[in-house]
């Protein structure tokens, strides 16, 4: 079997992993509150913390990626994201669940840095459009696994937390079939002014999406409950809408290959401008096809940061690629620490207005940013 195959294999399943961890804790707010005091304020900024620390442990480990290898990373990243979810799982406080958390985001960060660009690396040339959105379908992937998970083990919201410490299994997979492209030993000097307005743009694309998405997510299967879906029903919802983005990510990045990344973008937010209201239930009746539109829709958001991995030398590419991604992560942070503080004050179901109101307004600035 070829190389590429194996790191676009490892770099699949570690982000799956990465987002099944990342997304797990919005499932079990209630169970938190119920045996630990964890408020909804407390359970968004555990679920920030996440997106936070990413963008740390984005650019530290995406520097030494890009000095020791790629590989190095992408196994400390994920052993470091699974031992802390495993942590996460038998916390017996709040306090232990905001420090498992902020530490679990930096290795979180590695990990996307790390696989994101070897798959990209060792990918042919031809193909390296739809490798990154294979890659990166590891986000539905994960996302469709928690609402699977959560189908059979929410009466028990530990065993359920404890199953993200599952991609400990692939470390020895990593360590004997994947391999880095090149050597790295001596990093040379570069300098970032000839890249930095595509590092900035594309960094503001990838902010509005992850400020639109966080700030609905970070408690959408919470708002899916309050109007009445039954818990099981949640979960086949979050499963089948997260398989669909999977495929969707393959499509986009498959289509990237011929067509401007630009318009697929713009693409992808016009889709999702029609799907919020929906899925929302602004306009009643219609939340799954609206979940369906809004997430199909979102498979432009591999795309953004493959802008940046194209555009800067091998050298700069880890550690570009992970402070742009991440701090994009950091605002979609904000996006769900603002949306827990919202449904505090005006209960959960006030997330379909705050969701309008925050999801239009970045999405407007994603759109602007891409036409201008």
């Amino acid at each position: 079997m070829q190389k590429w195959i194996h790191s676009t294999i490892a770099s699949v399943f570690a982000w799956a992993g990465n987002i099944y961890d990342l997304l797990i804790i919005t499932y079990v707010y209630t169970d938190l509150s119920t045996c630990l005091g964890v408020n909804t304020v407390t359970g968004t900024l555990l679920f920030a913390l996440g997106l936070i620390f990413r963008v740390i442990g984005g650019y530290v480990f995406g520097r030494i990626a890009d000095m020791r290898g790629r590989k190095i990373v992408l196994n400390v990243g994920t052993a470091g994201y699974a031992s802390f979810q495993a942590m996460l799982a038998f916390a017996p406080n709040v306090y232990v669940l905001l420090l498992a958390r902020a530490l679990q985001g930096l290795f979180m960060g590695a990990q996307w840095t790390a696989g994101t660009v070897i798959a990209y690396e060792n990918a042919p040339p031809s193909m390296r459009g739809l490798i990154n959105g294979i890659v990166q379908a590891g986000y539905g992937l994960g996302y469709a696994l928690t609402g699977l998970a959560y189908l059979y083990l929410h009466e028990d919201w530990r065993l359920f937390l404890l199953t993200g410490a599952l991609p400990l299994i692939l470390i020895p997979y990593i360590i004997t079939k994947v391999s880095d492209v090149t050597t790295f030993t001596k990093k040379r000097k570069i300098t970032v002014k000839p890249y930095l307005s595509v590092i900035i743009r594309s960094t503001i694309v990838i902010a509005g999406m992850f400020f639109s998405y966080y700030s609905i997510f970070a408690v959408y299967p919470e708002f899916l409950s309050s109007i009445g879906i039954s818990d099981k029903l949640v979960g086949v919802l979050m499963t089948v809408s997260n398989i669909a983005l999977g495929i969707s990510f393959i499509v986009f990045g498959r289509a990237s290959d011929v067509i401007s990344k630009r318009s697929l973008i713009i693409v992808g937010v016009i889709g999702e401008m029609i799907g919020l209201p929906l899925m929302l239930d602004i306009i009643h009746g219609y939340v799954a096809l609206g979940l369906m539109i809004y997430t199909i829709s979102t498979g432009f958001w591999p795309l953004a940061p493959l802008l940046i991995v194209e555009s800067v030398p091998i050298e700069a590419r880890g550690a570009m690629t992970g402070l742009a991604y991440n701090l994009g992560s950091i605002i979609g942070g904000i996006g769900s620490i603002t949306m827990g503080y919202l449904v505090t004050l005006y209960g959960i179901r006030s997330t379909s207005q705050w969701g309008m109101i925050m999801g239009y307004a970045t999405l407007l600035i994603v759109f602007l940013t891409l036409i201008t």
